[in-house]
């Protein structure tokens, strides 16, 4: 062991007997071979010739900082240094993974120093070498994984000058690029099935680029076929799939195009037949296909509110298109809001808060618009919307209930994450219910009023924790309206239920506590 190593292994150790003179000698050690003019081309003979996993973590390590200050023909010989490891090394597979994840930083850095000017060849030179078998695929993948994040990402804060690079990278890949990486994509998808892995990291990296690359890339039938076979097989990397998925059908486009593309591609039936699992007992797998039921339902929804805004000659049509696709992917929705389990109910919870937000903007008011102004292409009847309304109130009543696990009134799960998530959905429930109650009143009132009749008239068969949720609406309509006195007088919308409730003996002297404080509220 030369004096090299040592220091890097005194740097990296946790060795409490070092003292910390030992460590500042070393780390000025290892500070100046950094400094020194060469240190790229020594730290990669390093790490071509060393074993010692710290030392060639640390060789890596260096190399990326350096990149923008090298002269091109150093990037060059750096290049053809990496490309040969990648063909020689990598196909053993024997490297930790920290050794390629840092692999994978220096290429993406030489992309971004040299793509497209001086190495066009950047990502044709990485796809030449993935027959070499699945650990070239795995640094192929690992690559585009760092280089969305080292480059591309717009969740990563980046300078001006960052961003004007990136959009210079972004459109040279588009020219060619772009659809060679997404047929190797594909051919992973199609083809490695036995490595959940990298079926996994690669529809990774597909949602990633969806963001950007063109629409038509990766929204075809062949690419979506592929996609959606994956979620309908079940398999361990359909949760990913559903991602991926999800962010092909949300990128960014006019509301017009959005639903031809989605009605060419056939997205409602595809979703229907082979994105859904009524019958799964994977809970992870259900939600993650609500969630991306949800995405789709918010971008349609999006779509349609846009659509219904537009004076063009079609626009009336296709917002009608988009609003039947709104009310088929209710359906779906309000079935994966039935669910047992609060986290797949709490999955679409987003889609029905923004629908129900909005469903006094786009229901017909009646009445023609101002002189000078134009009104909307298209409205909807407030009938047309009633029954989704209805259903979503008879499920609210179950998703408000506390399940069996949540722990009320214990302090030692105050700060517990799933107890913490529940009252978070509780209270989005409360909104939907307030929101659902302020679009028709009266069909809110006779919901509690029914409610509470069937509740008092079959008392024995209905949950604890269902009677509490009951008992928690009924408070919280009294904070909606605005004269709470008005409708508590005889016969009132509020009276009637209040009255239910009081000759209810059985429910008044019901010993469970967290019935008790409900009473009291009421």
């Amino acid at each position: 062991m030369d004096d090299f190593e040592r220091a890097i292994r005194v740097v990296f150790t946790q060795d409490p007997s070092i003292s910390p003179q030992v460590r500042e000698q070393a780390t000025n050690y290892i500070d100046a071979v950094k400094a020194r003019p060469d240190s790229w081309r020594f730290c990669w003979e390093q790490f071509l010739q060393r074993e010692c996993l710290e030392v060639k973590f640390w060789c890596l390590q260096v190399l990326p900082a350096s990149l923008p200050h090298l002269p091109a023909e150093a990037r060059a010989e750096l290049r053809v240094g990496i490309l040969a490891w990648l063909r020689d090394v990598a196909t053993v597979g024997r490297e930790e993974v920290a050794i390629r994840n840092k692999i994978a930083l220096v290429y993406a850095g030489l992309v971004k120093s040299d793509y497209p000017s001086s190495w066009p060849t950047a990502w044709t030179d990485l796809i030449s070498l993935l027959d070499q078998g699945p650990h070239l695929i795995d640094m192929f993948l690992r690559v585009l994984t760092t280089f969305d994040q080292e480059v591309i990402s717009e969740e990563v804060f980046r300078t001006p000058e960052e961003k004007q690079r990136a959009h210079t990278i972004k459109h040279a890949m588009r020219e060619g690029d772009v659809a060679r990486l997404a047929e190797c994509w594909f051919v992973i998808l199609g083809s490695c099935q036995a490595s959940a892995q990298l079926v996994s990291e690669c529809l990774k990296v597909v949602a990633a680029f969806a963001v950007w690359v063109e629409a038509t890339t990766l929204a075809n039938e062949k690419f979506l076929g592929a996609i959606c076979g994956l979620i309908g097989e079940g398999m361990p990397f359909s949760g990913e799939a559903c991602d991926c998925l999800g962010a092909v059908l949300s990128k960014k486009m006019p509301a017009g195009k959005k639903m031809q593309m989605l009605d060419q591609l056939r997205i409602l039936q595809l979703l229907g037949e082979r994105c859904i699992h009524r019958g799964c007992r994977d809970v992870g797998v259900i939600e993650k296909e609500a969630e991306l039921f949800n995405t789709v339902a918010e971008v349609v929804l999006d779509a349609y509110l846009e659509l219904r805004l537009e004076t063009v000659a079609e626009s009336a049509r296709v917002a009608q298109a988009a609003w039947s696709f709104v009310e088929q992917l209710m359906v779906f929705v309000l079935w994966f809001f039935s669910h047992q389990e609060y986290q797949i109910a709490d999955s679409v919870e987003p889609f029905l808060t923004a629908f129900f937000s909005k469903v006094r903007v786009f229901c017909a008011e009646g009445g023609e618009p101002a002189p000078g102004e134009v009104g909307p292409c298209h409205s909807v009847n407030l009938d047309a919307v009633r029954p989704m309304m209805q259903q979503t109130l008879q499920l609210t009543i179950q998703r408000l209930a506390y399940p069996d696990w949540f722990r009320q009134g214990d302090p030692d799960y105050e700060d517990d994450e799933q107890h913490i998530a529940f009252l978070e959905f509780r209270r989005s429930l409360t909104k939907i219910y307030k929101r659902i109650f302020l679009v028709d009143e009266q069909m809110g009132f006779m919901f509690i009023q029914a409610s509470i009749a069937q509740l008092t008239q079959n008392l024995a068969s209905v949950r604890p924790m269902e009677v509490e949720a009951l008992l928690y609406l009924y408070t919280e309509t009294g904070e909606i309206v605005k004269d709470v006195a008005l409708y508590l007088k005889a016969n009132g919308a509020l009276a009637v239920p209040f009255v239910t409730l009081v000759e209810c003996e059985a429910l008044v002297e019901v010993e469970h506590w967290l019935l008790q404080l409900a009473l009291m509220d009421v």
